[in-house]
């Protein structure tokens, strides 16, 4: 018997085998991420680039707080940044997006914020200061670690655990939020 005839019956039944174009497959996509764990240069958070397969992280490369900001910003090429867009502004974290001045210069910000995200996991500043250096109050409820109540409210940016990794929009979206008091105030004592 010959299934030559029935095999090209089946081979031209099946998706883009019958001059159709098979669709494209999923690739993976970059990121930027930040994670509340200390940095391996002391710093009390870790900035990263994140590599992200159908929702998943399946990579991450740990960048410097400068390296973090140019690149999301714009300022130099990035892999998670490959139109040189300011991301800050993209997401409206305004404490941190460079501003046009009416003379055409850029005033490009320090962007505090990331300074203040230890603040998101510990009680007081954990890290040894100079005499005469004022040791900065955090905004956890507990000497080491965010309560529990803490955790359910940061868990809305995917961070389950304190040194989990935020990545995405839901970085900015944290990082827009910490910069309203209203929200500082209820993520340390609730409303």
């Amino acid at each position: 018997m010959n299934r030559a005839p029935l095999l090209a019956l089946l081979f031209a039944a099946l998706p883009g085998t019958s001059g159709q174009a098979l669709p494209p497959s999923a690739y993976a996509t970059y990121t930027f991420g930040l994670s509340l764990a200390t940095s391996l240069n002391s710093q009390l958070m870790s900035c990263f680039v994140v590599k992200v397969f159908e929702g998943e992280v399946i990579a991450t490369e740990p960048v410097t707080r400068d390296q973090f900001l140019q690149q999301v910003r714009g300022l130099v090429p990035s892999k998670a940044n490959t139109e040189g867009r300011d991301l800050f502004a993209v997401h409206g974290v305004q404490a941190c997006q460079v501003r046009l001045e009416e003379d055409g210069s850029r005033t490009i910000p320090y962007c505090a914020v990331l300074d203040d995200l230890w603040k998101l996991r510990f009680w007081e500043y954990p890290l040894h200061v100079q005499d005469g250096q004022r040791v900065g109050k955090g905004w956890a409820e507990q000497p080491l670690n965010p309560s529990p109540r803490q955790m359910l409210l940061l868990s809305g940016y995917g961070l389950r655990h304190p040194t989990d990794l935020c990545h995405g929009e839901a970085m900015f979206r944290l990082l827009r939020d910490m910069g309203d008091p209203e929200w500082v105030d209820n993520y340390r004592k609730g409303l």
